[in-house]
Parts: structure tokens; sequence; C-alpha cells
């Protein structure tokens, strides 16, 4: 007999939905809920009723449960990020939570940086001799700063000579600007759009041409320590973005604006 047996039973999919992202201890997605809602039907002929909440169900109850959490005012929302749903403190009651959680300001991504993720995010899967003809600097120190904050990763290697290796952002790059896809990135600046996969892709299995060295040579930047160049100077600008935390960190030690599961 289920320890359960006399706990009566949730009235509505939104109300376990809302319990399932509530409890759990990382972003869930649409699938993860659903195959909850099964696994539990399987064990309680009672919670039958849930087990057959189709994609669209579940995503009409996350929506509902968003609209009310906002129409409530409780500091909290509910956001998608990476294709996932968590609730998060809402960045007006950043400093607040900070503080009771004792958390310094962390520091904050330089121009240089920025400015390589920016390209790498827009033109993945990209090899850094690309990257660094676009930027006209060298950019191995960079490149490595933003692999140890897991904002950049190796996604695989180019079929031209040598074999270069391609970066691609991951999911944590996602979860620290708030994107629920790498598609949101044409509506932030329709001005810039990402590059099509098919057509990166197809570039990397081109011959090369012969390429001339004459004339230009990059401009490279003074040796440097590479977290230091991400990280910036100590007193960052008020306009700068915040470093990503590793996915082990409390989501509260960003600066504002910041959210918290």
């Amino acid at each position: 007999m289920s320890d359960e047996t006399n706990v009566p039973l949730a009235s509505s999919l939104q109300q376990v939905v809302g319990a399932l992202v509530f409890g759990a201890d990382h972003p869930l997605t649409v699938e993860e809920i659903r195959t909850c809602l099964r696994e539990v039907a399987e064990e309680e002929a009672a919670a039958k009723v849930f087990a057959e909440a189709t994609p669209r169900d579940v995503r009409d109850a996350l929506a509902a449960i968003g609209r009310e959490v906002e129409r409530l005012g409780l500091g909290v929302q509910l956001t998608e990020v990476g294709g996932a749903y968590r609730f998060e403190s809402q960045a007006a009651c950043g400093r607040w939570v900070r503080h009771l959680l004792r958390q310094e300001r962390p520091n904050r991504l330089s121009r240089p940086a920025l400015e390589t993720l920016a390209i790498i995010a827009y033109r993945q899967p990209i090899a850094r001799s690309e990257i660094e003809g676009v930027r006209g600097v060298v950019v191995d120190h960079i490149l490595k700063a933003l692999m140890e904050l897991h904002l950049v990763r190796i996604v695989g290697r180019s079929d031209l000579p040598g074999r270069p290796f391609l970066y691609g952002t991951t999911a944590s790059f996602l979860d620290h600007f708030g994107l629920k896809s790498l598609n949101e990135l044409n509506e932030m600046d329709p001005t810039l759009q990402r590059a099509k996969l098919a057509e990166r892709k197809a570039a990397h299995r081109r011959k090369r041409e012969t390429e001339t060295t004459e004339g230009a040579e990059k401009a490279e930047e003074p040796e440097a320590d590479p977290v230091k160049e991400v990280l910036g100077p100590e007193t960052a600008p008020a306009d700068a973005e915040p470093v990503h935390e590793p996915p082990a960190a409390s989501a509260a030690a960003r600066d504002e604006p910041e959210r918290v599961p």
C-alpha cells in the first residue's frame, strides 16, 4: 500500500507540473515531466489521469503557471532556458537575495571576451583562425579562458588542412544569457543573423584554396593572464556582463540582472 494513500490527489495537471519544477534540482524539460507522469501512473492507478498528458498539455500548464506567478507578484518567475524550465528570483530582487546568501558581486566579462564570444555564438561551428580573421588579433588565451568558464566548447574538427578544432557555445551560455535557444540571437538584433548550421559545416568541408601571406600580419595582443583578460579589471564598468558561474554554484551569485532557482 502506498504511503500516500490518505493524501488527496492533485486536482490539476498544472498543480503537478508546478510541484515538479519547484522540487527539481535542475531545470526540467517537457519530456522529463511527461516521463515522470507516466512512471508514477505505472505505480499508482489513481495517478493515471495525468499519464496521457501531451507535450502541448504540459506546455499549456507551464504557461498558465508562469502567468499566475507573474500576476501574484511574488518575486519569482518561471523561466525557460535552453529548452528547460525552472523557477528563478526576479532581477529586481537580486540585491536582497545576494545579501541573504552572503554572495559578493562576481567579476565580469571584458570587452575582448564578449566580442570573441559573440563571434562564436553567431558563426558556430567556427575555427580559431576564422575568429582571428574577424577580430584581427590572436585569441588563444581568450578562447582558453572562455572554455574554463564553460561558455565555449570544442564541437568537432574542420576538414580543412590541419583539421583545426571547431568551437561552439554550451548550454551554460544559454543559461548565462537567459536564452531559450540560439534562435533567439536573431531576435535580439535583427541586423545580426546567426549563420545557418548546414552552411557553416559545408564551409569546413570545402577544399582550402592557396592562401597568400603577403600583406597583412595579425596584430598580436600583449601577453596576459587568460583568466584576467576575460574577467577584466577589478572594478568593472556598470554596464559590463556578469561572468557565468559553474552549474554547481548558486545562481544568486550572478550580478544583476540575475535569477535564482
